[in-house]
């Protein structure tokens, strides 16, 4: 339970990291809407993958351990 939210709190620090750092790139009207939506909908995708990476090694670890000790 404990690891669950530290992984969303991971996700929700990198993704307002994320759009504070690109916040000139969507705001500018100039660039067209669909280019936009879709640098946004690529950056969440990479960073879905990315938490759900971190996620999967950290079970890894876990379940590594309880096999070391049972040894």
């Amino acid at each position: 339970m404990g690891g669950d939210i530290g992984i969303i709190i991971l996700g929700t620090a990198i993704l307002g990291l994320m759009g504070w750092g690109l916040r000139g790139f969507f705001a500018d009207a100039e660039i067209h809407l669909g280019l936009r939506v879709a640098v946004g909908a690529i950056g969440g995708g990479i960073l879905f993958l990315v938490v759900r990476l971190v996620k999967a090694r950290l079970t890894r670890a876990k379940s590594e351990k309880h096999k070391e000790v049972e040894k």
